[in-house]
């Protein structure tokens, strides 16, 4: 059994990923045969089906952010600004901040605040969009300080 490198290895999953993501009702049979084509080689069972699984759970995320952005979309502005003013102490420890987390960098004036928001890329992306929609219609003391893709720290302004 010929070793491959964990680059190719990568690369071999990322081509089953990226088969399964835009052809969902794809066979077992055509995939590996796809896979057969692309690298000259087959695939273990248990690799196979857990390729399988992860974009499936992928494209289900996509799905239900799409949801919520159509939600929200279709949510008054004012209340979509009450329910992430209600919702901001669920997603922080209280303090603003989780435990371990690295303290953000000093608020940028006199009254600002910092609130520290960890959560999953899909959810970040959703507090992303719904900060741009209340910056549209006018709330300009909230803006994203600095964010990666596991966190976010947002400045509110004291008005």
């Amino acid at each position: 059994m010929a070793r491959i490198s964990q680059d190719q290895a990568q690369e071999r999953h990322t081509f089953l990923l990226d088969l399964f993501r835009n052809q969902p009702d794809i066979s077992r049979n055509e995939a590996m045969e796809a896979y057969k084509d692309k690298f000259g080689a087959s695939l273990n069972a248990k690799t196979f089906n857990e390729l399988r699984e992860q974009a499936l759970r992928e494209v289900e995320v996509e799905e239900k952010a799409e949801e919520s952005v159509n939600e929200v979309e279709e949510t008054p502005v004012e209340e979509t600004k009450q329910r992430v003013v209600a919702a901001a102490p669920e997603l922080t420890n209280g303090a603003g901040a989780p435990a371990a987390a690295k303290k953000p960098k000093a608020a940028k004036g006199p009254g600002a605040k910092n609130v520290f928001v960890d959560a999953t890329q899909e959810q970040l992306q959703f507090l992303e969009k719904v900060l741009v929609q209340l910056q549209d219609s006018g709330a300009n003391n909230v803006r994203i300080d600095h964010a990666t893709d596991r966190w976010m720290v947002l400045t509110v302004d004291a008005k």
